[in-house]
């Protein structure tokens, strides 16, 4: 069986992403993986920017380092829960990761842990993903482009 990944590090993925990778899931008779790749200690890095930029103080940046930390948990299991609502729905096997690091490093992990066939990621300023041994798509979010990489 073909194995899709769709992959964010965000608190939100876009619908249209989303929407794309079960039609793609359907269309392939594929499992679909949805990764939530979290960068190590985001909540630190939002305050110390806040740190560097304003007169908060070390008790209100604690404070708010803490609400980042839960609020942005809340939120991904939420978008989590409404993607696997969404595949259920069609009757696509489904399987939710989250895992803590880099970005690609974890992306190029578990695509060969698990075998996947494409990925399917929101088209971002960020590092290619070079030379894959599988398909890579970039869902532009605000227009209906799509670039595939091989």
């Amino acid at each position: 069986m073909e194995t899709i990944m769709v992959v964010f590090s965000a608190t939100q993925i876009s619908d249209k992403i989303v929407n794309y990778a079960i039609e793609m899931a359907i269309e392939r008779k594929a499992k679909l993986i949805v990764l939530d790749v979290r960068e190590a200690n985001m909540s630190g890095k939002v305050s110390r920017i806040m740190e560097d930029v304003s007169f908060l103080g070390p008790k209100v940046l604690d404070q708010l380092r803490e609400e980042i930390k839960e609020k942005r948990g809340e939120v991904i299991l939420k978008t989590l829960d409404s993607i696997r609502q969404k595949a259920q729905k069609k009757g696509i096997e489904t399987e939710f990761m989250v895992v803590k690091g880099p970005f690609i490093d974890n992306i190029l992990r578990l695509a060969k842990e698990k075998q996947i066939s494409t990925i399917i990621a929101q088209k971002r300023l960020s590092p290619s993903l070079g030379e894959a041994p599988f398909e890579v798509i970039y869902v532009r979010d605000k227009d209906k482009k799509k670039e595939i990489s091989p």
